[in-house]
């Protein structure tokens, strides 16, 4: 037994000493090829940049929705997506177009929330896109949805340019509102609404931190020297809002909320509703934080947030909607012009019950015009949430508002 064991370790060692061993080394040697482009640790950052192809779908009937490449109308490379929709003519209930990405392998979009945004080109032959009757989410392979909608401040244009850019941050879609789970997204889906005919190109995934919320500098004066009158003669009046072609100016101090406003109207000053219901004829209406501390993402009211309408009609007064009572001590005074009318408005912030309105801090600000025909309201306009609804029940869709304090020269 032991001779065999000597005989076969003599045999393995002559063996191995006729072999030929490569040194190895610790480490291995760095790739000569360039690392594929990614924001943090996410690669998949090509959407849809060229053609259709098997990673996307869209409702199947032509009567509703017709989606084609197209070689002639396009921003870059080969081809762009034309699509052609009409939901009312169609009769379709829903219409929708997918694309799951990257071979609709599973995505992280966690390690990029607040870091990327999805970005496309889009262009209209019937001129500048300001808004687009779409909504798009993330879906997760559990089926569960996170929606946003494609409002006017997530669209604008480069110097030069006639193709629209259109930037939809990753952290905005509803996310917490939805319960999406990012860690696992399946695809993205577009949502169509009404009727349009747009190209899209260059569907990617950019880096992108920051807000594309609207910011307005308002003034915090405590000698405004206002008169409520209507005239709007004032030199603090002079900072506004511009809401497609009206202007609403705010000024604030630590006692008042100052309004004022210059509304295009082809029927002016027709508002008899009254208690809740003064939403539905001409006024303005303001959604705002009384908490600079309020986090903006939030999607339901918090006790700090209030929403309020100045009803400019039959017995104008200022409702507060958070308390259903018309707001005591206000005052307003309006005039008809040539156009439309204008306003001014008093507001005491001591009817909120929050302290004192401070300067030099940042809160969270909608702003919307009704227009009514006398009978109801046929239309609103909003500052930040253009093209978006429910602004009145979701702080996350307001903009940004900050009362610099005027100094003394």
């Amino acid at each position: 037994m032991w001779n065999k064991i000597i005989v076969c370790s003599a045999v393995l060692v002559l063996m191995t000493a006729c072999v030929s061993v490569k040194p190895k080394a610790l480490f291995d040697e760095a790739s000569s090829k360039p690392e594929p482009p990614h924001i943090e640790n996410f690669y998949a950052l090509n959407v849809l940049k060229d053609k259709l192809n098997s990673e996307v779908w869209f409702t199947p009937d032509v009567k509703c929705i017709q989606v084609a490449n197209s070689a002639e109308t396009l921003y870059a490379g080969n081809s762009a997506v034309h699509l052609k929709w009409d939901k009312i003519e169609g009769g379709c209930d829903w219409i929708g177009m997918g694309i799951g990405w990257d071979g609709w392998a599973p995505k992280d979009l966690s390690m990029i929330m607040n870091k990327a945004a999805i970005q496309f080109k889009a262009f209209s032959k019937d001129g500048k896109i300001v808004s687009l009757p779409l909504a798009a989410a993330m879906e997760d392979y559990g089926g569960k949805q996170a929606w946003i909608g494609f409002a006017s401040k997530y669209i604008a244009y480069n110097e030069g340019e006639s193709w629209a850019t259109v930037t939809l941050p990753i952290g905005d879609f509803g996310w917490e509102q939805f319960g999406a789970d990012e860690t696992n997204i399946k695809q993205m889906i577009i949502q169509f609404e009404a009727a349009g005919d747009v190209y899209f190109d260059e569907i990617r995934v950019v880096p992108f931190t920051g807000t594309l919320n609207k910011h307005y500098a308002s003034r915090f004066d405590n000698d405004p020297g206002f008169v409520i009158d209507g005239e709007l003669d004032e030199v603090s009046w002079s900072n506004s809002i511009e809401i497609e072609g009206n202007k609403i100016s705010i000024v604030g101090n630590s006692e008042y909320l100052f309004v004022s406003g210059v509304i295009q109207d082809a029927s002016p000053i027709l508002n008899d509703k009254s208690g809740d219901d003064v939403w539905n004829g001409d006024g303005v209406e303001l959604a705002f934080s009384t908490n600079e501390d309020a986090n903006p993402k939030r999607k339901q009211l918090l006790l700090t947030d209030q929403h309020v309408c100045i009803k400019l009609g039959e017995n104008p007064v200022v409702w507060d909607w958070q308390a259903h009572k018309i707001i005591a001590n206000s005052n307003i005074a309006y005039k008809k012009t040539n156009s439309g009318y204008q306003f001014e408005a008093k507001i005491p912030y001591a009817h909120f019950n929050r302290g004192n309105l401070k300067s030099d801090i940042n809160y969270h600000l909608e702003v919307a015009i009704n227009d009514g025909n006398g009978k109801n309201r046929t239309k609103q306009l909003k500052w930040n949430s253009s093209g978006i609804e429910g602004f009145h029940k979701n702080p996350s869709l307001w903009g940004n508002i900050t009362y610099e304090e005027q100094k003394s020269e």
